[in-house]
């Protein structure tokens, strides 16, 4: 079996754009994967990444051949070593559309040829339940909301700011409104009273703040039972997150900008996070993000999967949470497909079965996705044969 061809496509979807790759075989077997740049700056790079990587080292080899194909990627392509967000999400998605392929050829989940389920269902978060809030009492009544459609986890950006083109902002140039201490404690206090206590509410502050407000805001949340704040700092700066970590009691997290089992060794050896946070379609695909599980099992961490893609993106994540000992919590969006104008990507995507705030294995063979095929066809990129 060899790659003869592949399709990329650039499918705005809601508040993303999914950079989705189809890997074609001459054994009628195709196999699907995403570049985890959905938002931010760089969809179209992503994009044109995978095209070039696909043309150099994907067509004319056996697509069975993962590792092989995975470090050749690694090793050729030069600006991988060292990671960065460009080309470690177009490896990603090869990867993730070569065990698609081996998935289907073998007839098994990809959960299963990675060493089968730990767990029969997957806990999940809420994430952008929170849209359109624009003060504390409407915050409140969202997660309230939310909580009452079979959540039991909520997450939000209490620093950020709403925005017309990345839907939250935040802060720039390391700083935020004065008195944003009280601000984040009067929110978080709101919610915790609205939900009760037995909702775990997790932070994400984006990276965003110097350390002068920093130390206040988590000082004021420490009596709050926050279950993680993630990204406190920016992710460039490792020693700083230990920092952090050193000063207070909430437990961290972070991972989403950072690439590769090199990256996440030097994050985890901060010792400041207690739970890592692997982008399957941007750190190396579920190869190297079973390779971060376990390196995080080594520093007693665990893993809540970073998934701010498509539902492609979210499948493929499951596919990781399913098999690995030290999953934690997957983050999942359950009003996708109500975000202004939102795109079906896949058929029967897993988020539509979340029940009781647990996210089904995903089943069929490979990753068991569908592509919607009417609904992306317009928005394919590029084509490469060989």
């Amino acid at each position: 079996m060899r790659v003869t061809a592949a399709n990329i496509h650039l499918v705005p979807t809601g508040f993303r754009n999914g950079v989705i790759l189809e890997l074609e075989t001459d054994a009628g077997i195709a196999g699907i994967g995403e570049a985890g740049i959905a938002y931010g700056a760089g969809p179209r790079a992503a994009a044109e990444m995978v095209r070039e990587m696909v043309e150099r080292f994907v067509l004319g080899q056996d697509p069975a051949r993962i590792e092989a194909i995975w470090s050749r990627i690694y090793d050729v392509g030069f600006w991988t070593k060292g990671a960065g967000a460009i080309v470690m999400a177009g490896l990603s998605a090869i990867d993730i559309a070569l065990w698609d392929i081996k998935g289907k050829l073998l007839g098994a989940p990809v959960h299963v040829l990675m060493g089968g389920a730990v767990a029969d269902e997957l806990p999940v978060y809420a994430n952008g339940w929170w849209v359109g809030c624009t003060d504390i009492a409407a915050y409140a009544d969202a997660a309230a909301a939310t909580v009452e459609r079979g959540y039991r986890a909520l997450k939000l950006y209490p620093l950020g700011l709403p925005d017309p083109v990345t839907v939250v902002r935040h802060p720039v140039r390391r700083a935020a409104p004065p008195r944003i201490g009280g601000h984040v404690e009067a929110l978080v206090t709101a919610l915790r009273r609205r939900v009760g206590p037995d909702v775990e509410l997790m932070l994400d502050f984006g990276g965003g703040l110097a350390a002068d407000q920093l130390y206040g805001v988590l000082d004021r949340l420490a009596p709050l039972d926050v279950r993680f704040i993630e990204e406190p700092v920016d992710p460039a700066l490792p020693h700083m997150l230990a920092e952090v970590g050193r000063r207070t009691r909430i437990p961290l997290a972070a991972g989403e900008r950072v690439y590769g089992r090199y990256g996440f060794r030097t994050l985890l050896e901060t010792g400041a996070i207690a739970i890592a946070q692997p982008d399957v379609c941007n750190t190396g695909g579920l190869s190297e993000a079973r390779r971060i599980a376990a390196l995080a099992e080594i520093y007693n961490a665990r893993v809540a999967p970073h998934n701010y893609g498509t539902t492609l993106a979210t499948v493929a994540a499951a596919q990781l949470a399913a098999c690995i000992p030290n999953f934690m919590v997957l983050e999942s969006f359950p009003d996708f497909d109500s975000e202004p104008g939102y795109r079906p990507v896949l058929r029967r995507p897993l988020e539509a079965r979340i029940r009781d705030g647990m996210m089904p294995l995903p089943e069929g063979p490979g990753l068991g996705a569908e592509l919607d095929r009417d609904s992306i066809a317009p928005f394919r990129v590029a084509r490469v044969e060989g």
